[in-house]
């Protein structure tokens, strides 16, 4: 089995002729693409990668709650009344969210304790400089390994980096980014 992007599908069903869509003609578009180009075979996630998937995510939606408490508490200290029970429960929801924040920093260095490829292939990354291990490990779990990736251009296409430039003869349109990327958690 492969998967390709919808997108991909899209423009070749285009170029072979077919201007009508239903499941019959995308099947059979779908089938002789498949017949005519070397598609790459689908591999699942592995279970460590998955884990370090789930943790980075989560790390990320438990630091926007947390920041999103912050700024409640930090608009509630500057307003005009406070209240009291409002602050001591947004410091209460505040320090849990930093306890859990440093329960899934535990649980990344235990996944990446049991998979030592994995581990290497992060330390590898750390090297760079700025790159710290939750990015790496969300860079890393967000691309499956970098499995899938013949070349720089697909990373950079796939994080959404990717430079779009529209220009014809003369003209000389907007270059932009083109944003279509992952949806996955930013990388930081």
């Amino acid at each position: 089995m492969s998967v390709i992007l919808p997108n991909k599908a899209k423009h070749y069903l285009r170029s072979i002729g077919n201007k009508s869509k239903n499941d019959k003609i995308d099947a059979r578009g779908l089938a002789q693409m498949g017949l005519e180009q070397n598609l790459q075979l689908w591999q699942p996630l592995s279970k460590n990668i998955y884990a370090l998937r789930m943790l980075t995510r989560q790390h990320q939606r438990l630091q926007e709650l947390k920041n999103q408490s912050e700024n409640q508490k930090h608009s509630l200290l500057h307003s005009q009344y406070t209240d009291k029970f409002v602050l001591k429960q947004l410091d209460k929801l505040i320090k849990i969210y930093e306890q859990q924040i440093q329960q899934i920093a535990q649980e990344i260095n235990k996944v990446l304790d049991e998979d030592l490829v994995l581990k290497a292939k992060i330390a590898q990354l750390t090297q760079i400089k700025g790159l710290g291990l939750l990015s790496a490990c969300t860079l890393v779990a967000e691309t499956n390994g970098f499995t899938g990736f013949e070349n720089i251009r697909q990373l950079v296409s796939f994080a959404g980096y990717d430079v779009i430039e529209n220009q014809s003869g003369k003209r000389v349109g907007k270059t932009r980014i083109s944003k279509k990327g992952n949806t996955g958690p930013p990388v930081r």
